[in-house]
């Protein structure tokens, strides 16, 4: 499973995000907490590791999971 972390800059980035990847058939959720839960904390460690993938924007991330 991949994990793709996002942090949207407004609600309206937020809603976006979350239909562009829902039409794309990709499983999304929302996390609201002020601290991330443990998935999101590993998954955020990972990339500061350099054991994930971090995207510089949208076209990047999309290009790097081949839509």
């Amino acid at each position: 499973m991949t994990t793709i972390i996002i942090r949207p800059k407004s609600k309206e980035e937020k809603n976006l995000i979350t239909k562009l990847l829902r039409k794309m058939n990709i499983e999304t959720s929302i996390v609201e907490d002020a601290l991330p839960n443990y998935e999101t904390q590993k998954a955020i460690n990972d990339v500061e590791r350099k054991k994930g993938k971090p995207a510089n924007n949208a076209d990047h991330l999309f290009e790097q999971l081949g839509i």
